[in-house]
């Protein structure tokens, strides 16, 4: 990839991780279940930190010095449990949550893309720690998709039911 493409990546990139970060942020705050509030929180700055990384990189290319292997990504956020995120208090009281059911939905959606836009860049790449950092990105942006599609599965059924939604209404 020459370097008007990858500053192209890098310029994308930058805007996922931002409006990942920023919609995690609002999230976090509109939620009413702390263990909402945890993972749209863990989540955010997840994002913000994938920034950082951009950043540092987009920074380093513009300025001449190229790649930057050592630019790390951090560690890893993993909830103690696949499902289950949100309290038991939330799942009791689950009419009415459409914040938060609509924030696990939007956030697929991001997550969705933001690891199809990662490994179709990563796939075009030839340099290797490039293409190593942008996997690395997808596998990340894979896993926080994972948690919410588990997450929304678990409580799709019962959201569905105590808001009285229905498919055939």
């Amino acid at each position: 990839m020459d370097e008007k493409r990858l500053l192209w990546v890098l310029e994308n990139a930058l805007r996922v991780e931002r409006d990942g970060h920023q919609f995690y942020t609002m999230a976090a705050k509109a939620s009413g279940d702390s263990g909402a509030k945890d993972v749209f929180s863990n989540l955010a700055e997840e994002e913000r930190r994938h920034f950082d990384a951009l950043q540092t990189e987009y920074r380093a290319i513009l300025e001449g010095a190229g790649w930057d292997a050592n630019v790390v990504l951090g560690a890893r956020w993993n909830p103690q449990k696949a499902s289950g995120i949100f309290s038991n208090d939330f799942r009791r009281r689950i009419v009415g949550r459409h914040i938060e059911m609509s924030s696990l939905s939007i956030g697929i959606l991001l997550e969705k893309n933001a690891q199809a836009f990662y490994q179709a860049a990563a796939d075009e790449e030839e340099d290797i720690a490039v293409r190593e950092f942008l996997r690395d990105l997808a596998e990340w942006e894979s896993g926080h998709y994972e948690i919410l599609v588990r997450e929304d599965a678990a409580l799709r059924d019962a959201y569905w039911d105590e808001n009285r939604f229905s498919p055939l209404l």
